[in-house]
């Protein structure tokens, strides 16, 4: 590195050089996958805000966050002179960093001496000036360094570090350092897991120390989804959704979206909101006291803050540089992990991607992080193989590794459209990763998803015998058997999808037909096409199926077929429609009254006007008429006729099958022949008696209710010799034609006259 490039490095202002993606989106546009789950409503900056915040919680008694060796930092006593004379050193400021991970990754250090990266010194006690101060000095970094400052310079700790790589602004830091002055007031050996740090930010902080309101509202919107993501959304113990802790929490965190809730102390929202927040952050797994709170240690909240520490290592001037003081800033993101629920197994992981993720967005101009990379993985293989592995470092670490694979090998399988000539040493680089990752893929890591209990370990036996000894202790799998318990699962998962259908078509159907020429209910084609569905793909598994699973599927099916037939044949009783004879007479042959009868009324005259009358009735009567009832019955009939030809069908398809085997046992003997008889005999024979049973109800309704008023109210009102049956059968001869014409069966001809 140049003189120019250091220069660069020392001065306070300055912009990444390579923007980093989006802290949420899935697919970059190098398709790196991003591994770890979404966080809905929170970016990224919300994330590097909340991570500044808890690591300098974590660090507060470090030089230079706070502790007792801060104030003789921020003296300018001991501060550099700008005459070149240099006062004695502060403690605990100045640091010489050691290159030991660096060195260990492969990577080169920055600078030779000392670390260079200065600071301008200030009034004492002040906050060092925030990068977004010096952007507004209107001077450009180069002038500056030519101009003579009128203030000394010093090396800059890692409190300025980290607010510098992070982007805190002066104002930030100040209200930061203000509340835990103020929570920490007689408690200053507190513990930091101990600190529930948003609940406290919103407790000490008020909208006078904020620009104005909106700014305020912003701020305080972000406290409360970090509480939200970390004590209801991303819980580390899992919360029941009917706790009434969280349900006031939720309530709360709705009512601050439209503007800041109030956080006084005499405020009733702030009361709840304390108690529930209090409440749901010291839960323990079985109910016991715990030391420690639970706000920030659940999955995936806990990755994505302590991801965006880990990045903070790359320079933001220069982002395919490692900061040559990576060994004090991690042993420092060391103290979060208490907080964060961060174990060494872990941020091994997130290292690990943090270098790889760092080598891609940055265009793969620096092939020194990718190596770094690979490096890291040999320490993940040796975490990965420890019998003691918890289920969400499974998770964490498949997801990761899957993302790193799938990249490395889509180039690797595409390199003519990713590697030009000049790039093509980059295969000789990418290829260990993509290796060392899909190793680990596959021995390490658990096949079995679950509590983390069921391990993949594959153990290689030396035996004398040739592994005899050792094939009689194992336990057999027994794959037949299993394969027909699944089978039968499958089958039963058909037949409740069968039952269903009926009983939907119970409370829906109106017996109407589906068209003119679809004279039947639609709850029966719906039926019959579930019916023929399970079927054609039960033959098209890829097993053998026995004589006695044909039968099982087949007697589930039946049984369906049977509830449904008793439902369409269940129309009332032909009784129903038989009217009341009329009452007996005390006329005989020889009664006075019959005589008188002949004698008032002529038989020519009655002859003619009853011949007039039926004749005027038959011409009145041009189109005979039936009931919805009576129609309704003709559709019951069309639908049994369907059902039954489609029964046929389906018992072809079970009965010439060539993939039945015959089955062993005698119940069914595979000698029998199912061409002479059906698979649904019962709901054959069902049918038949269901349209014995509804056609009669359907004629006794036709002739005693639709057509009583030209055939049963009518015959014989007057004389026996003028009044006939004729019209009576023209009209039922019309009514019968127009109900049957769009069936146009000779079998629904048959059923609908009654019975002899």
């Amino acid at each position: 590195m140049g003189h120019s490039h250091n220069v660069r490095r020392e001065s306070l202002s300055g912009h990444m050089s390579v923007a980093r993606p989006d802290y949420h989106v899935d697919v970059y546009e190098n398709d790196l996958v991003w591994p770890f789950n979404k966080l809905d409503g929170i970016d990224r900056d919300d994330i590097r805000a909340t991570a500044y915040e808890i690591f300098f919680t974590a660090c507060r008694s470090s030089p230079g966050f706070g502790g007792r060796n801060a104030l003789a930092f921020y003296s300018s006593s001991n501060l550099d002179n700008s005459d070149g004379t240099s006062s004695p050193k502060p403690k605990g400021v100045v640091m010489t960093p050691t290159g030991r991970i660096k060195r260990a990754l492969g990577l080169k250090m920055l600078k030779r001496s000392p670390s260079r990266r200065m600071s301008t010194g200030g009034n004492c006690g002040s906050n060092p000036p925030s990068p977004s101060s010096h952007g507004n000095s209107g001077a450009s970094p180069g002038l500056s360094n030519t101009l003579p400052s009128m203030r000394p310079r010093r090396p800059m700790t890692s409190a300025e570090i980290m607010r510098q790589q992070m982007k805190v602004t002066e104002q930030s830091d100040n209200r930061l350092r203000k509340t835990l002055m103020r929570t920490l007031v007689g408690q200053v050996g507190r513990r930091a897991e101990t600190i529930i740090l948003p609940l406290e930010l919103l407790r000490h902080l008020k909208p006078s120390e904020f620009t104005d309101v909106n700014e305020y509202h912003f701020w305080q919107r972000r406290q409360l989804k970090i509480l939200e993501a970390g004590l209801l959304l991303h819980p580390s113990i899992p919360l029941d959704k009917s706790n009434t802790f969280a349900m006031r929490l939720r309530e709360i965190i709705r009512a601050s979206e439209s503007k800041p809730i109030d956080t006084g102390k005499n405020s009733d929202t702030m009361r709840t909101l304390c108690n529930s927040v209090v409440s749901l952050s010291w839960r323990s797994v079985n109910g016991t006291p715990t030391d420690v709170c639970h706000w920030a240690d659940g999955f995936p909240l806990n990755i994505h803050i302590y991801v965006s520490l880990l990045q903070t290592i790359f320079d933001i001037r220069d982002e395919t540089s490692v900061l040559d003081e990576v060994d004090e800033l991690l042993e420092l993101m060391k103290k979060t992990w208490s907080t964060l629920g961060i174990t060494r197994p872990i941020h091994n992981v997130c290292f690990a991607w943090a270098l790889f993720e760092q080598y891609v967005v940055t265009a793969q101009l620096e092939p020194d992080l990718l190596c770094a990379a690979h490096t890291m993985l040999a320490e993940v293989a040796n975490d990965a193989k420890k019998p003691d592995r918890e289920a969400m470092y499974v998770k964490l670490l498949t997801s990761v590794l899957t993302s790193m694979q799938t990249w490395a090998e889509k180039r690797l399988l595409h390199y003519h459209d990713y590697f030009q000539r000049g790039t093509v040493g980059q295969v000789e680089n990418l290829l260990p990763l993509a290796l060392s990752a899909s190793k680990i893929l596959g021995e390490d890591v658990t096949i079995t998803e679950g509590a983390g209990q069921d391990r993949g370990d594959v153990l290689v036996v030396d035996s004398s015998d040739g592994g005899k000894a050792i094939v009689r202790e194992m336990v057999p799998f027994e794959v037949d058997s299993i394969i027909l318990n699944l089978l039968k699962s499958w089958v039963d998962e058909r037949l409740k999808k069968q039952r269903d259908c009926l009983s939907r078509s119970k409370e829906s159907e109106t017996w109407n037909p589906r068209s003119k020429t679809e004279p039947y209910a639609q709850s029966a084609v719906e039926l019959m096409k579930l019916a023929k569905e399970t079927v054609e793909e039960f033959f098209e598994i890829p097993i053998g199926v026995t004589e006695e699973l044909v039968r099982e599927i087949a007697a589930g099916l039946e049984h369906s077929f049977q509830d449904y037939i008793t439902f369409v044949s269940s129309c009332g009783s032909k009784q129903s429609y038989i009217p009341q004879l009329p009452p007996l007479t005390r006329c005989n042959r020889d009664s006075k009254f019959a005589k008188l009868w002949k004698r008032a009324t002529p038989c020519s005259v009655v002859g003619e006007e009853t011949t007039h009358h039926l004749g005027s009735q038959e011409g009145n009567q041009t189109r005979a008429s039936t009931s919805r009832g009576t129609q309704r019955l003709y559709i019951r009939l069309n639908t049994l006729h369907y059902m039954l030809s489609h029964l046929h069908s389906l018992n072809k398809i079970l009965s010439l099958s060539p993939k039945v085997t015959a089955s062993t046992g005698l119940r069914f003997n595979s000698s029998k022949s199912y061409r002479n008889s059906s698979y649904f005999e019962l709901s054959n024979r069902s049918i038949e008696s269901a349209c014995q049973h509804v056609s009669e109800v359907a004629a006794f309704r036709l002739i005693f209710l639709d057509s009583s008023s030209v055939f049963y109210d009518t015959l014989y009102t007057n004389d026996v010799a003028n009044a006939r049956i004729q019209p009576g059968l023209r009209v039922l001869k019309q009514n019968d034609h127009r109900t049957l014409e769009p069936s146009r069966s000779e079998h629904h001809l048959t059923c609908f006259m009654p019975p002899e």
